[in-house]
């Protein structure tokens, strides 16, 4: 898996691509458009040759669709036009860090353990007050309605906004979930808007009465739990030590018998000693979860949470297993569950080049308890605020949080062929892993590409064989 991106000669340059095979078929994904081509015998040849620096045996013909596609540009850098202006914020999601607080102390926590999570014991109790009376750990009602509103009157284009709950544990403060609901429903129909909401929870407080409310309300529910009870104990036990799992799986059962038709999904974090993706998609699916997604633990460098080279290595086999799996689901009609295939899919199939790693500052932004506005909820209290509600957004601090994903990207990431599946990685993990919001995440590098390469070779084989799923799912693109 190398990157390409050299001068060819004749003021030619050949562009970032990855050329692949999939089903017998020879293949190419270009960088710079997003474009993915079948290769014929004449396009091979001419890469070959254009990979040695002899573009003047090309047909000019063949350099001609070449430049069309996005694989051939200028050695003065004249590939697709670049960007010239920072998007602007077109607001459709708000996160709301409801409170600081927590009832676990999981082993690959990223957060101050005494800022971040409740006090020793098993964690029932309600959530506490900043110490010596510094920054809220609790969101009020009035934050809260300030962020709404804000999103409301500032979201792009469409009717439709969303809300996700987040914390620490959110369910902390449920009596407030249930105020700030109905409010911003009725906010939101004065204005003319649709609202949808989603939380993000650890599940062991779920109750019958939460569990029904999040079904009367169609809120849905993404909830971390990181398998089977033996791994799921050793990551993320309560502060007094004992194992959560007895709980989660109380609050779990709890969720399936009040389905609102949303997909249940579940986000394993994977932590060093505890790979085994497959054993934990099956058990996850046995307790009826329709999505199951998986992240690495965010980790400083040297951290025993963080996974070893040879435990990333496990992890994408599991993945080009759980990828066989979910081509299988596609033939037999059913709806895949691995969520990391979906959103590479999807990614791939839109076909637009990815200029940054995520809607961090662009179509999302994050609440903090006091009601400044962040890039997104992990970058809260990193870096500068955009501002808030009753001052609105600074574009300076978004245009410098921005300026630098971009220069990230110029400097570091431009001659690679995945560029546009991380654009450098998660501003959080630079974060913890280098002490820079901007520091692209090389030491995933490997494992990025052989992810995105296998989602490349799965989209060929949906595309193959069951055309219309992508369609149908995703709307209308192929391969040229």
């Amino acid at each position: 898996m190398r990157n390409i991106a050299r001068s060819v000669g004749a003021g030619a340059a050949l562009l970032p691509h990855q050329r692949f095979t999939a089903e017998g078929e020879a293949y190419v994904y270009a960088a710079e458009t997003g474009g993915l081509f079948l290769m014929d015998d004449g396009v091979r040849d001419a890469l070959s040759v254009l990979a040695s620096a002899k573009a003047e045996e090309v047909p000019a013909e063949v350099l001609s669709d070449l430049r069309r596609a996005g694989l051939l540009g200028t050695a003065t850098g004249c590939g697709p036009a670049g960007r010239t202006a920072h998007p602007p914020l077109r607001l459709r999601t708000l996160v709301l860090l409801l409170t600081t607080s927590c009832n676990l102390a999981c082993r690959y926590c990223y957060e101050d353990r005494e800022e971040g999570c409740a006090s020793a014991g098993d964690g029932r109790g309600g959530p506490g007050a900043a110490a010596g009376g510094g920054t809220p750990r609790e969101m009020s009602l009035e934050s809260l309605r300030g962020g709404v509103a804000y999103l409301l009157e500032h979201a792009g284009a469409g009717r439709k906004v969303s809300v996700t709950f987040f914390g620490g544990e959110p369910l902390l403060r449920f009596p407030l979930i249930r105020s700030a609901v109905g409010e911003a429903r009725r906010m939101a129909t004065e204005r003319g808007k649709e609202i949808s909401f989603s939380i993000t929870t650890n599940g062991t407080l779920l109750t019958r009465e939460t569990a029904g409310f999040l079904k009367e309300n169609g809120i849905s529910v993404c909830l971390s739990i990181d398998g089977p009870r033996e791994i799921h104990d050793r990551n993320r036990p309560y502060a007094s030590g004992r194992g959560s799992y007895e709980d989660v799986a109380r609050g779990i059962e709890l969720l399936m018998e009040n389905r609102n038709g949303f997909p249940v999904a579940a986000r394993v974090t994977l932590g060093r000693g505890a790979v085994d993706v497959r054993k934990t998609f099956d058990h996850l699916r046995g307790l009826g979860f329709d999505e199951v997604g998986f992240a690495p633990a965010s980790a400083a460098e040297g951290s025993p949470s963080a996974l070893t080279e040879e435990e990333l290595c496990a992890v994408m086999e599991g993945f080009r297993d759980l990828a066989d799996g979910y081509v299988d689901d596609v033939r037999e009609r059913r709806v895949p569950a691995f969520s990391n295939m979906s959103q590479i899919l999807a990614l791939i199939h839109r076909g637009d080049p990815m200029p940054y790693p995520c809607g961090a500052g662009i179509g999302m932004l994050a609440v903090d308890p006091s009601g400044a506005f962040y890039p997104c909820h992990r970058l809260v209290g990193i870096g500068d605020s955009f501002g808030g509600p009753e001052i609105g957004i600074s574009e300076a601090a978004r245009g410098r949080f921005l300026d630098g994903a971009r220069r990230r990207r110029e400097t570091a990431c431009d001659a690679c062929w995945a560029k546009n599946f991380c654009s450098g990685g998660c501003y959080h993990d630079a974060y913890l892993r280098q002490g820079d919001l901007f520091a692209p995440s090389l030491h995933y590098c490997r494992w990025i590409k052989e992810l995105f390469l296998l989602g490349l070779q799965t989209y060929v084989r949906i595309q193959n064989e069951t055309p219309t799923f992508l369609d149908v799912m995703l709307g209308e693109r192929g391969i040229a």
